[in-house]
């Protein structure tokens, strides 16, 4: 597999896709905009390879949804025309390497823009560290979030994790919690971490699913539905709740099982008895209830 700059070798094929679909991303302003003018949506392919020299070639448009659109995403494509990759190898010897990157549209999220589509919270984010069985002293810096998940795409996963994205709006930072652990098909899932003290907004969904022709990385907004006026804040907009220092937080179960619909339910007894003779140094009895709202 090709990397992208600024991957060591061994470093994994998420954060390899991660880096790809962001500076995609990056450059997808002038597309988004027409797109939300022209109230259109829908989905836009297009592929390109990487050479045997890291070189980006045959950058060309697969599926399109409207010419003027069609046109700003293959001038965003031929970005990549820049950039030298690591090229990837079979037997020790450079080998060419294609890719096909599906460009989302969506009327909702492209309507919901707030200040966390800022660079700040759009690096790299680092993983929150998993609250498990081992563990025997609460942090009195952190605070401990649990819940479970809903996910997406089941069997589609093709064995990978889903994650979700906070931006602590306190720090300024963003973590990321693994919601769907790797190899594991299960449709709802349970979480435990620790986060540093902070309020916090759900940012994004990131997940892999097996296709054809290969795999396709997305990372989705998490909005609300509701589309926010030009003066709307991050209340309208995302999300939000608090994690306090020494705290343990029940964050109740979130569904993400439909595409661009996050639900929220509360199952704490069910998932307190479940964790409890697992997670035996917490004490779930003592858990906020902290629902994103």
């Amino acid at each position: 597999m090709p990397q992208f700059p600024g991957l060591e070798p061994g470093d994994s094929t998420r954060s390899n896709n991660e880096r790809i679909v962001k500076f995609i991303n990056d450059g997808l302003g002038p597309a988004r905009q027409l797109a939300r003018d022209g109230s259109v949506q829908g989905r836009a392919f297009f592929s390109f390879a990487v050479d045997a020299q890291g070189h980006a070639v045959d950058i060309k448009l697969v599926q399109g949804i409207r010419a003027d659109i069609d046109a700003e995403v293959l001038r965003n494509a031929h970005r990549l025309d820049s950039i030298q990759w690591r090229p990837g190898t079979q037997n020790g010897r450079g080998v060419r390497v294609s890719f096909t990157i599906p460009v989302n549209f969506n009327l909702n999220l492209a309507a919901a823009g707030d200040s966390l589509e800022i660079p700040a919270f759009n690096k790299v984010a680092l993983p929150a560290p998993v609250w498990g069985a081992d563990r025997r002293i609460f942090p009195s810096d952190k605070g401990i979030v649990y819940g479970s998940f809903i996910q997406r795409l089941g069997f589609e996963s093709g064995g990978l994790g889903q994650y979700v994205r906070l931006a602590n709006l306190t720090t300024g930072k963003s973590v990321r919690i693994e919601v769907k652990p790797p190899l594991r098909s299960r449709k709802q899932n349970t979480f435990c971490c620790a986060l540093p003290p902070g309020r916090y907004a759900l940012y994004k969904y990131e997940f892999t699913s097996s296709k054809w022709y290969g795999s396709e990385t997305r990372v989705e907004s998490l909005h609300k539905i509701a589309s926010p006026g030009p003066s709307s804040g991050l209340r309208t907009t995302r999300y939000l709740f608090t994690v306090a220092p020494g705290q343990l937080h029940y964050l109740v179960t979130w569904n993400l099982e439909q595409e661009n619909t996050l639900g929220f339910l509360n199952e704490k007894t069910q998932l307190d008895a479940h964790l409890a003779p697992i997670l035996k140094n917490l004490n779930f009895n003592a858990a906020v209830v902290a629902l994103p709202q």
